[in-house]
This record gives structure tokens, C-alpha cells and sequence, in this order.
């Protein structure tokens, strides 16, 4: 039997190591905390998006597409919860009408299924708490359990026999065919770099070293106070290369809202230091009665965001790329990962 090494327990590596088992790999999965989807996989708006946004032939766009239908038809295979909500891109006065427009043309180019413009009644029927004057609609859009996500993942990779290492980081990789960690060295016939964050630091380890993760920090506020059942995007930050502070129903009570975008002090940093103003400052183009919801506001959480710089440049698309032959990285596995996981994780296990 062959053996296989996949480094990082996000939501990507837990469907790559999946994928290798169902092949008839056997599987160590290591992880460098003590469970799954501790970092980027559980940090994020949990929203399984429709791929909207990203340019046309890209592997965000061709995976995102292909990931809404796999992970849809493994959510109800599975029973992970979730709610197909739809979203709403909302032009907030006439001057972003034509911004809706272009994302619907490159939305419709890219494949994205239940796209549409929508008149301001049709939006304010479903979501009358919110100000705009048209819209673009993604009826495959959902909203995800990730803890449930997380928890199912776990469950089948045990039934698969996967070995789930915690607690257990990548130290070296010797000729691609051993990697080294705290508790030994375990022997691999291919190795599969998904460490997300840490993903430059593991490409180092085989001599791939023009690739460096820079954190993009985002942090999320939250409240109860507001009836909204379907998530509301403004139209994208262009400025960052980001989706904007935007309003998502969670499979629970809250609300939450952003996230912000700011310069991280470090991947390991979770503390929420955006300032409250940046909140205050989107949600009033996006609710009229603001006011009144202001006060219900709480600190939500904090993500970082892995964007990836090859030579000082950053990497608008995902990375994927073998160096050597027997090892597989993943870099700039940022939105839209957490959609697009098991389309990357048969996308990775096409190139063995």
C-alpha cells in the first residue's frame, strides 16, 4: 500500500487526505494544533459561494464553481448542516449599479449557476433592514455549520482509517519521500503541502523558497438584533482585493458582521483590534435604521486571511505545483478555499 503525508487539517487538507484514502492510500494527516480547522477554515463568514468574482479561466473560478456543487452534494450526503440561502450584491446608490453589472457578466462567463439582477423591491421584500437600489442575486450561495463541517470530516477520515496526527507539525522533508515531525519521521510516497498559512514555510523545507504567506487580518463583529436571513455583500474592496465588510446569517442566532481588513502582526494573532468606527462607517450605507441596532454590537472573532507573494508579487490565483515530483503545495489557498476543497482535492489528486 502506498503512503501518503498530507501537512495542514484545514477543511482542504481533510478533503485531499479523504480523496487518497478512498485510492487506497494510507493516510497521515498532521496537524499542528490539537483539532481540525483551527485556523482559516473556521475564521471566515462560512459562506459556500457561488464564483462570482474571480477572473475567467483562473483555478479560483473554475474550482469555486466545481467546489459549490461537490461540497452541496456532500452536505447532503453527509448531513452537514447548512441553508441555501442565496446572497444579495447590493448596489448602494446608482454609481455601483454598473459594478453589479460587470460581476454578473463575469459571473455568468465563469459558470456560476442562479445569477440575476434584481430591482430594490425584490431585494427589500427578503431583507427589508437594508438600504440599496438594486441587486445581484446568487441562488446557489450558502450558508455553513463550519464546526459541523469540521466535525463530519473528522468522522469519515476515522471510518477511512486516516491517521490524524495533532499537535504534530511538519519539522523537515527529506527528498520529498520522508518528513520529519515531533513525534518521528514517517516515509511517504507523495506529500501534500495544504499547511495554509504555513504553507510557505513547509515549501521552504524542499528548496521552493520564493513564496512567503503574508496574513491579511480580518476581524468580525456580531449581533442578534438584526432579522436578516440571507446574506448582503457590498460590491468588492478594490483597494484590498477582498469582498468587504458584509452581513451574514450564521445556522445559529447571530448575525455577524465584516470582516475588516488590516495588516496582521503574525499568523498566530487573534485579537480583534480593528476599531469600532470601520464597523460604524460600513453598516450605515447598508442600514437605515442603524441607530437602533448600534448598541446590540458585540466582538465577534478574528481570521487571518493566507495571501500568498511570490517575489515581492502577490498571488491573485491559487497555487498549485509540484517541487519535487513527490510533493504537491497548495499556496494562496485563500477565499474561496473553504468552498472550492473538494474540487482542489480531486483537482491535487489528478496529479499524482
Amino acid at each position: 500500500m502506498k503512503q501518503a503525508v498530507v501537512i495542514g487539517g484545514g477543511v482542504v487538507g481533510c478533503h485531499i487526505a479523504l480523496e487518497l484514502a478512498e485510492r487506497r492510500y494510507e493516510v497521515f494527516l498532521l496537524e499542528r494544533h490539537s483539532r481540525l480547522g483551527m485556523d482559516t477554515s473556521t475564521r471566515n463568514s462560512g459562506v459556500l459561494h457561488a464564483g462570482i468574482y474571480y477572473p475567467a479561466d483562473s483555478l479560483k473560478a473554475r474550482l469555486c464553481v466545481e467546489g459549490n456543487r461537490l461540497s452541496r452534494e456532500f452536505f447532503d450526503r453527509t448531513g452537514v448542516q447548512y441553508r441555501p440561502s442565496g446572497k444579495f450584491i447590493i448596489a448602494r446608490d446608482r454609481s455601483e449599479i454598473s459594478e453589479i453589472e460587470a460581476l454578473r457578466d463575469k459571473a455568468i462567463a465563469n459558470g456560476a449557476e442562479g445569477i440575476s439582477l434584481v430591482p430594490q423591491d425584490t431585494v427589500q421584500k427578503r431583507v427589508p433592514c437594508v438600504r440599496c437600489v438594486g441587486a445581484l442575486h446568487s441562488a446557489s450561495t450558502c450558508i455553513i455549520d463550519t464546526g459541523d463541517y469540521l466535525t463530519t470530516l473528522k468522522t469519515l477520515l476515522m471510518q477511512r482509517d486516516v491517521h490524524l496526527l495533532y499537535e504534530c507539525p511538519a519539522l523537515a522533508i527529506d527528498g520529498g519521500v520522508r518528513v520529519e515531525t515531533p513525534r518521528g519521521s514517517v516515509d511517504a510516497d507523495i506529500v501534500i503541502n495544504a499547511a495554509g498559512l504555513y504553507a510557505d514555510e513547509v515549501a521552504r523545507m524542499t528548496g521552493l523558497d520564493d513564496f512567503t504567506v503574508v496574513p491579511l487580518k480580518g476581524d468580525y463583529y456580531c449581533t442578534t438584533a438584526l432579522p436578516l436571513e440571507v446574506p448582503v455583500y457590498p460590491p468588492p474592496n478594490h483597494g484590498h482585493g477582498t469582498l468587504g465588510v458584509h452581513l451574514t446569517p450564521t445556522c445559529g442566532p447571530d448575525v455577524i458582521i465584516g470582516p475588516s481588513e488590516t495588516p496582521s502582526r503574525g499568523k498566530d494573532n487573534y485579537d480583534i483590534e480593528t476599531p469600532f468606527a470601520v464597523f460604524d462607517d460600513s453598516l450605515r450605507d447598508m442600514i437605515p435604521n442603524y441607530e437602533a441596532i448600534r448598541p446590540s454590537l458585540r466582538e465577534g472573532f478574528s481570521g487571518n486571511r493566507p495571501r500568498a507573494f511570490r517575489g515581492g508579487t502577490r498571488c491573485e490565483d491559487f497555487i498549485i505545483m509540484k517541487q519535487p515530483d513527490s510533493v504537491i503545495h497548495l499556496l494562496s489557498i485563500e477565499s474561496p478555499g473553504l468552498t472550492s476543497a473538494p474540487a482542489i482535492a480531486r483537482f491535487v489528486v489528478k496529479m499524482i
